[in-house]
């Protein structure tokens, strides 16, 4: 089987060829840099050289895959399998939601992938869940079965934001203000961090440079407003990580995936976090069970994808 795995963004698209059991190393290209998914195949095949074109592509795609053709959520690329497998003379190409490759990823990561949060104990028979922020916020469940697990792909990145605080009441106000909706994804995404930083501005009543969700990061230690932007950006990541785990019954674990997340490992206060993440009374002792974990493989996507490709295969 040689295979053509993508994983597609709303800001980068991946590209890495599975031959013969073996991911090969990734091809990373700008979204914007391209007018469609098609040219940027075409260059990661060209980057990727493989010494025989692949027979079939599993593509991950960073919005709902409901019908065809799939437009991206927030990138302007629309994609087809029948004719992006008519172009590369393809047998078959399947398209997929990203966080359905990443949450088939979840059986296949090693410890070395994971950064532990707390303890927990994993329940084999119960329903996994990946979360992540990124560029958006997405979400998706992976829920064991006597074959192979199915994956369940959500959009719970666009479910309303929850305050625990007087503090966190004021930052959802303002969100509302901002951006029409406190949705989740307005706050835990890379523009989510702006959002938070220009609040935390308003609130403390200082001028603040403006800074993209990078410099922000950056500026942790340093500038006040950076610092309460990451405290409550990191408080509603937790809350949000613990409810979408109820909603869930996650007993099997919640993964945090995404880019933002293994950046703020160095100031992340692990106890603190965890703390977030199981106070959901009267359920505080259920949720002590769960496992969570950071995912810090580089590219987990990639993990999903090739599962899925061999599980297809099959």
């Amino acid at each position: 089987m040689r295979a053509l795995l993508a994983d597609i963004g709303g800001t980068n698209a991946r590209f890495a060829l599975l031959q013969d059991g073996r991911i090969g190393a990734p091809v990373i290209l700008p979204v914007a840099g391209f007018p469609t998914a098609e040219a940027a195949m075409e260059e990661a095949l060209r980057r990727l050289a493989p010494p025989q074109p692949p027979d079939r592509a599993v593509l991950a795609l960073a919005g709902p895959v409901l019908a065809e053709p799939v437009r991206l959520t927030n990138a302007p690329w629309s994609l087809q399998s029948a004719a992006i497998a008519q172009r590369f003379g393809m047998q078959r190409v399947w398209l997929v939601n990203d966080f359905l490759a990443l949450a088939h990823s979840l059986p296949h990561l090693a410890e070395g992938d994971l950064h532990r949060i707390g303890g927990g104990t994993a329940v084999a028979t119960a329903p996994m869940l990946v979360v992540g922020p990124g560029t958006g916020l997405g979400a998706a469940g992976l829920v064991p079965t006597g074959g192979d697990p199915v994956a369940v792909p959500t959009e719970g990145g666009h479910i309303g934001l929850a305050a625990e605080t007087a503090r966190e009441d004021a930052v959802i106000a303002a969100l509302r203000a901002r951006c029409g909706r406190a949705g989740a994804e307005e706050a835990l995404s890379g523009r989510g961090l702006v959002n938070l930083h220009a609040i935390a501005a308003e609130l403390q009543g200082v001028a603040a440079p403006q800074r993209d969700a990078a410099a922000i990061v950056a500026a942790a230690g340093t500038c006040p407003v950076a610092d309460e932007a990451l405290a409550h950006f990191l408080a509603f990541l937790a809350g949000y990580a613990g409810d979408m785990a109820l909603a869930w019954g996650a007993r099997g674990g919640v993964f945090i995936a995404g880019g933002i997340l293994p950046r703020l490992l160095p100031r992340l206060d692990a106890v603190r976090f965890r703390a977030q993440f199981e106070a959901k009374p009267p359920m505080r002792h259920w949720m002590a069970d769960v496992p969570l974990a950071a995912v810090t493989h580089p590219a987990p996507a990639f993990v999903g994808l090739a599962a899925l490709a061999r599980q297809a295969a099959g």
